[in-house]
């Protein structure tokens, strides 16, 4: 028995390597084209890297990636830069339409930049602009161009429109058309077609495999994009709101829920967080639900508030991003509220901790108490009754009121009205 399952374990160990190898091997000769097509997020960044580092393993015998990008995250093109930086399989850039912004770093990375007619590439001037993210930046454009042998005086000024570069115009960023990308040395060719770049390239007996994202890399690349991301959370805390508001659980809490697992859905899918921010989150809602069932406010609201703030910050690409996409949300949610307010009350929750009613015989509220027995007796005032005073009815000395009037003492006196321990007489003629 022992020796069957040897032998299978051997067998299975043997399926595995040659299929892995086979992934693999089938490559040869084979060229990989990945599209690089719109912003540059955490989700296309870890899209493109994959592709490039697979595309090392199955020994494809050159990479093509076109471009087409206004930028995006300039850490995000770090990370494609990085992953372009250390593929030993030959990596060209064909860019067909636009590399701007973060899209020129990762242009200037390749081994080779061919150029589409009417394409241009640079204008990479970091948002915000201060001194500390423009040194950056520029420090990445000039190290990436000294890598491959490019003038890196060209690079930075793509980045830094304060520098007089020789041949560009002053006070203005860098942005080459292919033309002048082919002249400055930014470009080995001027080319319309990826068969063209096979041609340049000596691979025009290769096969093409062309690469493109599939719907869950699509997806995430959507979700986490800076804009749709606050929105995201935007949608979530304004779905708190209206929860508030509303008595139990309605739409608007299934809308939250969507909204706060797309959110974190995304970078998980992107591969830029963990399932920690999640189980954080999920704490925070525990410790805030803990803190509307006890009176006051105590440590589960300010416990659950900090988890449910670290949560969305650290879910996010980097912990400046999720600030931002805090403090956005935050500023939308309070411009929200108020009118939330004026339509639909105030906070319906709340209602249940605290009475916001008089229990009034007017509301259908009736009192029961020990004196309903002296309902219509008769006696005589003890004391003055202005209106309050003390009677003894029925031989029993009671504290009274009279009904709108002031009764001397010695007034005979009748029982009109219970209401609990409050006795209303009037006076009583014979």
């Amino acid at each position: 028995m022992k020796k069957s399952f040897r032998i299978i374990g051997f067998a299975l160990i043997l399926l595995s390597c040659i299929l892995s190898f086979d992934a693999f091997a089938q490559e040869d000769g084979v060229v990989h084209v990945i599209e690089l097509n719109g912003e540059i997020t955490p989700a296309m960044s870890s899209y493109i890297s994959k592709e490039i580092d697979y595309a090392n393993k199955s020994g494809a015998e050159g990479i093509i990636i076109v471009i087409t990008t206004l930028g995006g995250r300039v850490d995000s093109a770090v990370e494609i830069r990085d992953a372009i930086l250390r593929s030993k399989t030959p990596v060209v850039a064909f860019v067909k339409e636009r590399a701007i912004s973060a899209g020129a770093l990762i242009t200037i990375a390749t081994e080779k930049i061919v150029m589409a007619p009417g394409s241009h590439m640079g204008d990479a001037e970091p948002i915000p602009l201060t001194g500390k993210s423009l040194a950056y930046v520029s420090g990445e454009f000039r190290s990436t161009a000294k890598e491959r042998g490019r003038d890196p005086q060209i690079a930075a000024g793509m980045v830094d429109k304060s520098l007089d570069i020789p041949g560009f115009p002053p006070g203005r960023l860098v942005d080459l058309t292919a033309s002048e990308a082919l002249e400055a040395g930014y470009a080995d060719a001027v080319l319309a077609s990826v068969d063209e770049i096979l041609d340049f390239m000596d691979w025009d007996g290769a096969l093409i495999k062309e690469i493109r994202p599939d719907f869950k890399t699509r997806a995430a690349h959507f979700l986490t994009r800076y804009e749709v991301a606050s929105l995201l959370i935007t949608i979530g805390m304004i779905a708190i709101v209206i929860e508030l508001f509303t008595q139990g659980f309605g739409i608007a809490g299934f809308i939250g829920i969507l909204a706060f697992a797309l959110y974190f859905g995304g970078g998980i899918v992107a591969g830029t967080t963990g399932l920690w921010p999640v189980f954080l989150f999920i704490l925070g809602v525990v410790l805030m639900l803990v803190e509307a069932a006890v009176p006051g406010f105590g440590i589960f609201g300010i416990g659950g508030i900090i988890s449910f703030i670290l949560a969305i910050i650290f879910a996010a690409p980097t912990p400046v991003q999720g600030l931002m996409i805090l403090g956005i949300s935050i500023l939308l949610t309070a411009v929200v509220t108020p009118i939330l307010y004026k339509l639909l009350g105030g906070p319906k929750i709340f209602r249940r901790l605290v009475l916001s009613e008089s229990a009034t015989t007017d509301k259908g509220y009736i009192a029961t108490g020990e004196y309903d027995h002296l309902l219509g007796k008769t006696g005589e005032a003890a004391t003055p009754l202005r209106p309050s005073g003390t009677a003894v009815i029925d031989g029993v000395r009671v504290d009274v009121a009279a009904d709108g009037v002031f009764l001397s003492q010695g007034t005979k006196v009748k029982v009109i009205r219970v209401e609990g321990n409050r006795i209303v007489v009037t006076v009583f003629s014979e």
